[in-house]
C-alpha cells in the first residue's frame, strides 16, 4: 500500500496548481474536519485526511471538460449531460486520483466518487467525507450551523441523513434537477430510518 503521508504532502502541492485558492482551502478544511470526525466515529483518520484533501481533485474543470473526461473514463452520461455536470467531478476525480496514486486504498477512491451523489450503501468513510464537505467551517450557509453542532453528538448515519436531506432541499429551493439515483438514495435511507424508529 502507498504511504498515505507522502500522498497527502504530494497531493497538497499538486492541488495548488489544480484548484483556485478558495477550493484549495476548502479541500484542506474538509480534510481536517474529516480526520476529526473519523476519530470520533471510529473510522481511519488517515484515510479520512487523504480522501478529504483529494475529494475535489477535478473540481476546477469546465463543464465541457468534465463531459469530455467522463467520456474518456467511460462514465455513463444522460442524453443531456448538463443535468449532471455538477456531479461529474466526483466521478472523474476518483478515476484520475486512482491513476495518479496507484495503490491508494479503494475505500478512499470510493469516498471521493460518492461525495456528491452518495449511494445506497455508504461506508462510514463515505459518509464522513460527504458530511465534512458540507459542514467544513469555510462554508457560510446559516443552515450548516445546526448540522455542525450535531457532528459527534448523534450517530453518523443519522447525521448523514440530515445532511443529505439538506442537499435535496437545497436543490428543490433552487429548482435544480435531481437525479433519479439521488431519489433512490434518499428513499433507501429514509426507509432504513423509519424501520429503526418503528422497531425501537
Amino acid at each position: 500500500m502507498v504511504n498515505l503521508s507522502s500522498v497527502y504532502e504530494d497531493a497538497r502541492r499538486k492541488l495548488e496548481g489544480r484548484l483556485t485558492q478558495y477550493r484549495l482551502l476548502h479541500s484542506i478544511s474538509t480534510s481536517d474536519i474529516a480526520a476529526l470526525m473519523a476519530g470520533v466515529y471510529g473510522a481511519n483518520p488517515e484515510y479520512a485526511l487523504v480522501a478529504g484533501l483529494l475529494h475535489d481533485w477535478d473540481k476546477n474543470y469546465s463543464d465541457e471538460e468534465l463531459v469530455a473526461r467522463s467520456q474518456h473514463y467511460g462514465i455513463a452520461l444522460p442524453d443531456d449531460p448538463r443535468q449532471l455536470v455538477s456531479l461529474l467531478h466526483a466521478q472523474t476525480g476518483a478515476r484520475a486520483v486512482a491513476e495518479e496514486y496507484p495503490g491508494l486504498p479503494q475505500t478512499i477512491i470510493t469516498a471521493i466518487e460518492r461525495h456528491t451523489s452518495a449511494a445506497t450503501d455508504m461506508s462510514d468513510l463515505d459518509m464522513i467525507i460527504y458530511i465534512a464537505d458540507m459542514i467544513e467551517p469555510l462554508r457560510s450557509a446559516p443552515k450548516l450551523m445546526h448540522l455542525r453542532s450535531l457532528a459527534g453528538n448523534i450517530p453518523l448515519e443519522e447525521l448523514f441523513i440530515k445532511c443529505y436531506r439538506e442537499t435535496l432541499e437545497h436543490l428543490i429551493r433552487r429548482q435544480r434537477y435531481i437525479h433519479p439515483c439521488s431519489v433512490e438514495v434518499w428513499n433507501a435511507y429514509a426507509a432504513r430510518e423509519h424501520r429503526q424508529l418503528t422497531q425501537g
